[in-house]
């Protein structure tokens, strides 16, 4: 039986499967993580898994903590309002469509065309999204300095995302940006049990 780390039993799972899968990828020398990899020329190839596997390997354990406790805490506050149904179903519906689009983006991108990425910090964020749209009064410290809630924790978010797709590129960025935008417009009626 797997121990609960969260208030459901898919935050649970979510965060054992991140930790297994990514000190995997890190033992083996990246090998798991090349094989489950956003990688848009190898799922042109037939390889579609890897439009959900990405997001559960992150080889930097200090984003595997940060990915962890995104998932901890928000996906937590998440689960008992949603139930795991619904938060399943937002979560796979965020990573698909963020695969989805990076993968026809490459097409037009020799770049993106050959990057392979993992983490799960396009997930982190729209989790962050998703909870300030459904607690907007609530509010988050970020370092003891800001205290964002609602609209301005989603503005924060999507903002510091293009920011940082302006100063790598928006190809690398794009899975972080698109699952932004998909997690600030989720349908509210989506959510429905």
């Amino acid at each position: 039986m797997i121990p609960r780390l969260g208030s459901s039993k898919v935050v649970s799972t979510w965060i054992l499967v991140a930790l297994s899968a990514s000190i995997i990828a890190m033992a083996s020398g990246g090998r798991l993580a090349a094989w489950t990899a956003l990688a848009p020329e190898r799922i042109w190839h037939g390889e579609v898994w890897r439009l959900v596997t990405w997001v559960l390997i992150d080889l930097s354990p200090y984003t595997l903590v940060i990915t962890c406790a995104s998932i901890y805490k928000f996906g937590g506050d998440l689960a008992p309002r949603w139930g795991d149904r619904r938060l399943r179903r937002f979560a796979l519906h965020i990573v698909i469509a963020a695969g989805v689009v990076t993968t026809l983006g490459a097409l037009v991108s020799s770049h993106a065309w050959h990057m392979a990425r993992t983490g799960g910090w396009a997930i982190s964020e729209a989790l962050v999204i998703a909870w300030a749209r459904q607690y907007p009064s609530a509010t988050l410290r970020l370092y003891g300095l800001l205290e964002l809630g609602g609209r301005r924790l989603i503005a924060f978010t999507v903002g510091f995302a293009v920011l940082t797709a302006i100063a790598s590129s928006p190809f690398v960025m794009a899975p972080e940006l698109v699952a932004c935008f998909a997690a600030a417009y989720y349908p509210r009626a989506w959510l429905g049990r």
